[in-house]
């Protein structure tokens, strides 16, 4: 039942990144201050991503939370649900002409969501066991 439902994330997760792409293009890029906001959230997210992705691959996922503690897990599920839209911020937001269209944006978001999927569930299944 596992597989299925990773399976299913995959469209899942074309359709939100495809709304909220769009929604993002047609938006936010007419405000300036939300724009750089939303940028520079989306670019600390991603370092977060980084650091995390760099600990579970050094030391796994038990120790990183023993030494990180229950916080671990917190941001874990943040990078989770946030990942894809801060990716998406960070290839339609930029200031320069010719930043990447929404249209374009989707198919990495959606790899991307893949992606969290499967780390989460090794995650999961690292801390509290295989159900």
């Amino acid at each position: 039942m596992e597989i299925l439902g990773i399976v299913l994330s995959i469209p899942v997760a074309f359709v939100a990144s495809a709304v909220y792409c769009f929604l993002v293009s047609r938006f936010v890029l007419r405000r300036e201050v939300l724009r750089r906001a939303l940028w520079l959230a989306s670019a600390a997210l991603m370092i977060l991503f980084g650091i995390e992705v760099t600990l579970l691959i050094t030391i796994g996922a038990l120790r990183s939370q023993a030494i990180v503690g229950p916080a671990f897990y917190a941001a874990h599920l943040a990078i989770f649900f946030l990942g894809p839209p801060a990716l998406a911020n960070l290839l339609i937001l930029p200031r320069r002409r010719g930043a990447t269209q929404w249209y374009w944006t989707v198919p990495l978001c959606t790899l991307f969501a893949f992606v969290l999927v499967l780390l989460q569930v090794g995650v999961s299944e690292a801390l509290y066991g295989v159900e």
